[in-house]
């Protein structure tokens, strides 16, 4: 039988997207080049506007979130807790109806990024509809980054206050509810990206840590039971065996940084179990930092170095390769707005070639 996921997915125009920060000026601009991608992808525009920078965005609606130097989202916390309260107040509404009321997609309404925060939602929605694409990827940064990340006034961490970390998830919940059903209610398939960079810092040993961790599973699920195919991209290096245990539909992650370690977690069978329980992979695999020669990158040493790393980490568990190319996902390693347009357009060119390059059979 075949699953939704294969009848949207299963075609080569559908293998490709973004990860969701663009250099673009503009949201016309943007939305132009996210579209040239198989699967369209929110743009995240932070050059038009700093609350564009996930953390801000995630964050929208949080009492006394600031921007500070070089649009660092911190926290006013005398604000916070003399306004906090509202907050809890919108969140407790929200989540109190039914989620299988007719009114659910209203309910989470008021969470919505705004114009100032993602100049792109309302266009992006429109262009899906307009242009007859029914799946598409949105993104958010997900609550262990936004709390890793946040930072007082004095910039001390905030993620020491247990009751604004328990807010801080459930507002990033609430809000990425809103996505899915919004996108649900247009006839849109959406798949939404958590985005957590700062796994980087997870570790076992903490158990706040682990708590957090048990946060983001409940989420997924949450998410999925919305209706949402859900992802987790992380651009760093983590404590894979546990992310690949989250009940995943996507796992996106820097091919040169991260594919190895991620084969060899739990000596290769944490990936494994992912894989043959429907997970699938969002392979990052054109080098976006800084020092990455775009133009001198050739598309078949990228597809055979990918594949080298999958020989060389995976051996007992090969067999399984080709279905992971079948139904991976191939995309940038990570978002693009420290970059150029031109180069922007350099990545999505070689993305393509790249892409061509793989034998699928």
């Amino acid at each position: 039988m075949i699953t939704d996921k294969e009848r949207l997915l299963g075609g080569a125009t559908y293998r490709t997207t973004g990860i969701g920060s663009l250099p673009h000026h503009n949201t016309d601009a943007a939305l132009t080049y996210s579209f040239k991608y198989g699967i369209p992808f929110l743009p995240q525009i932070p050059i038009r506007n700093p609350w564009e920078f996930m953390i801000a965005q995630a964050l929208e609606g949080l009492p006394g979130l600031q921007l500070g130097s070089e649009a660092q989202a911190c926290l006013n916390l005398d604000i916070w807790r003399s306004e906090s309260h509202r907050l809890d107040h919108r969140l407790n509404q929200a989540f109190s109806v039914d989620p299988n009321s007719a009114r659910i997609d209203q309910a989470f309404e008021s969470f919505e990024p705004s114009a100032p925060s993602s100049s792109s939602w309302q266009p992006f929605l429109w262009e899906l509809q307009e242009h007859d694409r029914k799946v598409a990827k949105v993104q958010i940064s997900g609550p262990l980054t936004s709390q890793w990340s946040l930072r007082l006034k004095d910039q001390s961490p905030a993620d020491q206050i247990p009751e604004l970390s328990t807010q801080i998830f459930r507002l990033v919940l609430a809000k990425s509810l809103a996505l899915v059903y919004r996108m649900k209610s247009c006839g849109i398939q959406p798949i939404l990206f958590i985005d957590e960079p700062g796994l980087y810092a997870f570790s076992i040993k903490q158990p706040r840590h682990l708590l957090a961790l048990q946060e983001l599973k409940l989420m997924i699920q949450s998410l999925k039971k919305a209706g949402g195919w859900v992802g987790l991209h992380c651009c760093s290096n983590t404590h894979w065996e546990s992310i690949l245990k989250l009940g995943l539909d996507f796992l996106s992650l820097d091919v040169q940084l991260s594919l190895s370690e991620a084969l060899t977690a739990g000596g290769g069978q944490a990936m494994a179990d992912f894989i043959q329980t429907g997970g699938r992979l969002c392979l990052g695999i054109i080098p976006t930092h800084q020092n990455a020669t775009l133009a001198q990158l050739d598309p078949r040493e990228v597809s055979d170095g990918t594949l080298e790393i999958f020989a060389k980490n995976w051996e007992p568990h090969l067999q399984l390769l080709p279905q992971v190319l079948r139904e991976a996902l191939f995309t940038p390693a990570c978002g693009l707005a420290l970059h150029s347009p031109s180069d922007a357009e350099l990545v999505l060119e070689k993305l393509a070639e790249t892409y061509e390059s793989f034998n699928f059979a």
